[in-house]
Formats: structure tokens, sequence, C-alpha cells
């Protein structure tokens, strides 16, 4: 039996319909909305208090939610938010009237009409945000609202470039023009409200007997989880509400015509998409209060920029500088927005969402209320103050960066799971090291490809930003996380300290499918707690986690189980085993005793590519030149150009030299006896300048004599005793 939560399917094509909503509605919206609006009320000479009606009025209409939820209980949640979001298109073709009409008795219309727009409006708006709920996750939250913010802002920049366009045409410059996009903006509000209806739903208006708007809100200010984004949406409100008059500022105070307050419009809405983007990068992981905190305080600082704009002089400013403080003072106020739509998504009640957000818009009305009349009062204060201001919006302004700091108070108390903390996102957004972890992070989480999940890995390992560190910690609380094995593996090659007690955790937890890569990765590290851990694991059941433990253990700088490794590399059978005892020995032992077993540890041995291993290993711990690896790979290639590069390069030493020709001719004869006669004598030559019995090449010289008195055996012997002979006579 199906629930009201949504599938993922229903989800996914949710999300499908909410984008294309979004995209029509910017369309609608802003051919039918606010600015048109302040343009008609200016045109018919609107007062300064009538002006900040229209800037509250798209939340003062709110009020009307005192009793919608008793009057929509039962009602499908979508079908009334389409139904709402059709009539307030309806509404505005009453606009026409408005060519019969003069003065005040216009103006009257025009605040009615509008009054009628946002009250339907309110309806769809107050299911917003059950329905962002029913189509989302925790997870996506942020990002599925920040890509239909900047899909409604996208259009809206559409939109208001055509709204500038038809009003700059003389004919359509007045009321003509205005009105002509009030009806394109019906019939695109008619397709997003289309759009809206094929969202799957079965969840319905709530309402409860007794359970009011006030009952509601007193029991949600008594929970501080609630509270504070409470607070902070009904302040942040009250900021959009004066920035909305920023409208009526440039086209009075700084004289734009109708076809330039279009223009400004239009880099409101490129700000509006940088902040969707913004928080579609940002939000989700990094947490909206950290954010919120930033973007308050420079809200507050731009609209103190706003207030000392000096316009009172008359000499005026290069529109540039309205255009340019409009796009940063819009980008903090609507980042600030997506950021406050999350917190409000998240801190929603999962029962009686309806009546939660009636009532969060009707205190909303409240507040807009008081901030569109306050504006308007304070921009009349403004123009009759004796006092020598700025500009006559000076105490708006003034007004609005005193909300912000507010705004930036009670952020301090918003409480969020998961949210970094101010100090850990200024290290991102403010380094070029922690943005790049977290373009890393990004890229890591986005793709499937192992390949590039590797590669994304070694880079981000290479980064400290404290978000990296965070991430590998992350990556490596998972019990099967696919790049686990890589990331473990980067902490040896770059150490971070700050992650060695996980990494401890990982290497004593035998359960752990990881436990080989964490004892490895423990070798990069030193201490107590490293060593006790890495010799406790010598008497680990498993042989390849005492061999790693014993080479980890060699390379912390540890030599006082030497004797007991040596015991244990003695017993070793599996090829890792001996791999990783003749690491361990190496490093602990100075005078290197093991490499008097190079040839005689792999004797009984079948494999021949163990015996190619050992001895390439040995040869890269004396750091010779050229790699012993790569001659073996040409041999078993076929190609044989590997040994005869190396035989032509030794010819200058004597022997080699003299023997040059019958090296080849032994090798291709696979003559052992030969190659062990020339071995000896080519050694025995040397006797006189070799080193003293206690160093590691001399014990690789007796390992190489041993084998050639009882004789080669075969080609990988023959080429690793030839190899180590040149190598013991250019060393002496």
């Amino acid at each position: 039996m199906q629930t009201k939560f949504l599938s993922e399917d229903e989800r996914r094509h949710g999300k499908s319909r909410l984008y294309k909503f979004q995209a029509f509605n910017g369309l609608g919206f802003n051919f039918m909305g606010e600015t048109p609006v302040y343009l008609l009320a200016m045109h018919f000479g609107a007062s300064n208090i009538e002006l900040g009606y229209i800037s509250s009025a798209i939340f003062l209409t709110g009020i009307i939610l005192l009793f919608l939820p008793r009057f929509l209980a039962g009602g499908n949640l979508i079908k009334v938010q389409s139904t709402a979001w059709f009539l307030r298109g309806l509404f505005v073709l009453l606009y026409l009237l408005l060519f019969f009409l003069e003065g005040q008795s216009a103006v009257i219309l025009i605040l009615v009409v509008y009054t009628l727009f946002c009250s339907a409006r309110m309806i769809g708006v107050v299911i917003w945000n059950p329905l962002v709920r029913m189509v989302t996750t925790s997870q996506n939250r942020g990002e599925v609202l920040a890509m239909g913010n900047i899909a409604n802002q996208t259009a809206s920049v559409v939109a208001k470039l055509f709204s500038f366009l038809i009003t700059s045409i003389q004919f359509f410059t007045g009321v003509v023009g205005i009105l002509l996009l009030q009806i394109i903006g019906v019939i695109f509000n008619s397709s997003a409200s289309w759009q809206l209806r094929q969202v799957a739903c079965r969840d319905t208006v709530e309402y409860r007997k007794g359970r009011n708007i006030f009952v509601i809100l007193g029991e949600s200010l008594k929970r501080k989880d609630r509270f504070f984004p409470l607070m902070i949406k009904w302040i942040f409100i009250s900021i959009m509400v004066i920035n909305g008059l920023t409208i009526v500022f440039v086209r009075k105070e700084a004289g734009f015509g109708a076809n330039v307050v279009f223009l400004y419009t239009m880099v409101i809405a490129l700000a509006n998409i940088v902040s969707g983007f913004f928080g579609r990068t940002f939000a989700d992981r990094i947490g909206s209060r950290p954010l919120l905190i930033g973007m308050s305080l420079f809200m507050a600082l731009s609209y103190l920029a706003w207030m000392f704009l000096p316009l009172s002089t008359g000499e005026g400013l290069p529109w540039f500088v309205f255009f340019v403080l409009g796009f940063f003072s819009n980008f903090f106020m609507l980042s600030a927005n997506v950021l406050i739509a999350r917190v409000m998504v998240n801190s929603m009640p999962e029962k009686d969402n309806f009546g939660y957000n009636a009532m969060i818009n009707f205190v909303m009305a409240i507040f807009s209320l008081l901030a569109g009349v306050t504006g308007g009062l304070l921009i009349d204060l403004g123009q009759q103050s004796t006092i020598n201001l700025p500009n006559s919006f000076s105490f708006l302004f003034f007004s609005a960066a005193v909300l912000s700091a507010v705004l930036f108070v009670l952020s301090l108390f918003l409480r969020e799971k998961g949210s970094l903390t101010p100090r850990e996102t200024m290290s991102i957004l403010f380094s070029l090291e922690g943005l790049r972890a977290y373009n890393y992070i990004g890229k890591l989480n986005a793709t499937d490809d192992p390949v590039r999940k590797r590669t994304v890995i070694m880079s981000m390992s290479r980064n400290n930003a404290p978000i990296a560190t965070e991430e590998i910690r992350s990556i490596m609380a998972a019990p099967l996380s696919p790049v686990k094995a890589e990331v473990i593996k980067t902490l040896f090659n770059n150490p971070r300290p700050e992650l060695l007690d996980d990494l401890l955790r990982e290497a004593g937890d035998s359960g752990s499918y990881q436990q080989i890569n964490a004892i490895f990765a423990l070798g990069a590290y030193e201490g107590e707690k490293v060593e006790n851990l890495l010799i406790e694991l010598l008497d680990n059941d498993d042989p390849l986690v005492r061999s790693h433990a014993a080479k980890s253990l060699s390379r912390t700088g540890h030599s006082e189980t030497l004797n007991r490794i040596r015991a244990l590399a003695r017993e070793a059978k599996i090829p890792w085993e001996k791999i990783n005892y003749l690491i361990a020995l190496k490093n602990m032992d100075p005078d290197g005793t093991i490499f008097t077993e190079t040839f005689s540890m792999n004797e009984n041995e079948e494999s021949s590519m163990l015996g190619q291993s050992y001895f390439s290993l040995t040869a890269e711990l004396f750091d010779m030149t050229p790699p012993l690896a790569e001659i073996y790979s040409s041999g078993n290639l076929d190609r044989g150009t590997g040994l005869d590069s190396f035989l032509e390069q030794a010819r200058d030493r004597a022997q080699f030299y003299q023997f040059h020709r019958d090296l080849k001719e032994w090798f291709a004869a696979s003559d052992w006896k030969a190659i062990s006669q020339f071995c000896l004598q080519s050694l025995n030559d040397s006797d006189d300048k070799g080193e003293t019995n206690h160093s590691p090449m001399n014990n690789l010289k007796i390992s190489v004599v041993s084998a050639c008195e009882r004789e080669l055996r075969s080609y990988d012997e023959a080429i690793a005793a030839v190899y180590f002979t040149y190598q013991i006579l250019i060393n002496p």
C-alpha cells in the first residue's frame, strides 16, 4: 500500500517538473510581478507609503492564512497549489481596466489587483516547502533548491531583457507596454500551473480542530530548533521588503527610465543565478549556518554602501555604480535566501506541515507590513530631513543594514547538524587550497569512473586543507567504500598526523577489509602508539599481517625486534612474505645480513616470477641502474633487448669487455656453468678492492659467490648473478 511519501521514480519525475515550473514561473512572474507593478503605480502617481505597500504585499497577504487551513482541509496539495497559481494569472487581466482610469482611482485598482495576485500566490507559496520536501532528500535538498532557483532566474533574465526591448520602443514606453507584458506573463503563468499539476502527490492539507495558527506559533517558539530558523526567516523577509524599494530608488533618485529599470532588474536576476550556483555548490556539504553568518555580514556592509551613495549633491553617479552595487547586494541577499529556504525545509515538521507553513507566512505578513510601511515612512523622512544626508533613502538603507546585523547575530545561534564551523568554511572559501580540495571532493562524488576517482584521490592526497582531511576521514570510516583502499595508501606518501588514530584503528581491526593497506601506511608514522601496535601484530595468525607489520615497523626507525623478524623471515613461505621481510631487514640491519641469502631464499620455489621479483627488489634497494626489472621484462616478452643493452653498457669493465661476445653466446645456449665461472673469476679478481665483511654489498657478493659455486640453475639466476657481479665491480 502506498504512503504519502513518493517513490524514487516519482521524486525524480517531480524534480523534473519542479525545474520546468520554476522556468515558466520565472518568465510569468517577471512579466506580471513586482517591477511592472512599481512602474504602473509610479506612472499614476502613487505615494511612498503606497509603494511601500506594494513592496510588502507579496508577503503581507499571508494574513489570509489565518482561516485558510480550515477552508482547504482535505484538499490535495498539488491541486490546491496549481489552482492558486492559475488564478493569480487570471487576476492580472483586471489591469486592462487601467485604460479607462486615471490618478488615484488607477492606483487603487493597481493595489487591489496586486493584492489579489499576491493572495493567490500566497496559497501556492505555503505549499512550496512541503512540495520541495516531497521530491527531495536531505542529501540533495540544497542542490534542488539552488537548481530550481537557477532555472527561475535564468528565465527571468530572458523576461527582463524582453521587457527592456519592448519598453525601449516608443509606442510601448508607457502603460501600453507594461500591460502587454502582463498579458504575456499570464500565458507563461498558466504553463507553470500545468507543470505543477503533473507532480505526483498523495498528501493533503491537514487541519486539526484546536490547532490554529496561534497554537502552532506558540509551540514552535518554545522549541530552539524552530525558534531561530523562524526568527531568521521573518527578519530576512523584512530585509527583502526594504530591498525591493531599491527599484524605487534607482527610478526616483538615480533617474533611470523604465527601460533602464528593467535592465537593472536583469542585473539582479544575474545575481540570483550566481547565488543559485553558489548554493548548489556549497550549501549541502558546508551547511547553511556558516554561509549564512558570512552572507548576513556582507549584506550589512552592502546596505551601508547604498546608504552613503552621494546623490544629494545633485552631481549624480555613473550608471554602472548602481549596477555593480545592486549585483553584489542582491547576490548576498539572494544567497542568504537559498540558505534560509534550506534551513526552513529541514526544520519543518513531518505532520501538519501546511498549518506550520501557514503560520510562517502569516507572521511574515505582519513583518512585511511593518517593513513596507516603515520603509515608506523612512523614505519620506529622508526626503523631508534637514540633516545633510548622502541621499534621501539613507535612513531606509541604514534600517536594512541594522536588520542584517540582527540576522548575523541570530545566525550564530542557529543549530544545524553536519554543518561546518565558520572557521572551517573560511578555510575553504578564502583559500585556493581549500577551494581546490572542495572541488576534488565534488568530482569524487560526481563520478563513477574508477580511474577518474583514483586520479582525484591522488590530487586530494597532496592537498593539506582541513576539508580534504575530513573527507579522507569520512571515507576511512566507511566499512566498504570503493575508494577506501586508494585513500589509505595515499597516507603513506602524504602522511596526515591528524588521521593517525583512524589509521591505527583500521590497522588493528582484524575484520577490516583494508587492514593490510592501513598497516602499510603506518610505515610513514613514528611514535610509541605506532610501534606498540605493529609489534603486537607480529604475533598475528595471518602471515601477511605479520610481514606487513614487520615492514612498516622497520620504516619507523625501530630495530629492537631485529632478531625476531629474522626468525619470521626464515619461516616465510608466501611470496609476499619474503618480499616484505627483505624490505624490513634491509631497513633494520645496517650490515644487510639478509643479502647473504639473496639466491638461497628462493632456491626451492617453482615460480619464476617470485625469483625475478626478489632479485629486482634487491637491486632496487641498492639503487642499482639500469633497473634489473626492465631486463627481466624484456626477457619475459622474448625480446632480449634488455640483456643486450645491459651487456653493451657493462663493457666499461675489463672482464665484461673481454667476454662480451661469450656472454651473449652462453645466454643463448643456456650455458649456466660458463656464466657461473665467469662471475666467480670476475669477483675473485676484485677481492683486493672489495668492501669490508660487514657491508650490505659484501653480503650480496657472498650470496653471488655461493650461488655460482653450486652452479647457477636458471636464466633468472644467471641474469641476476651477472647483473650483481657488474654492480659489485663498479661499487668497490
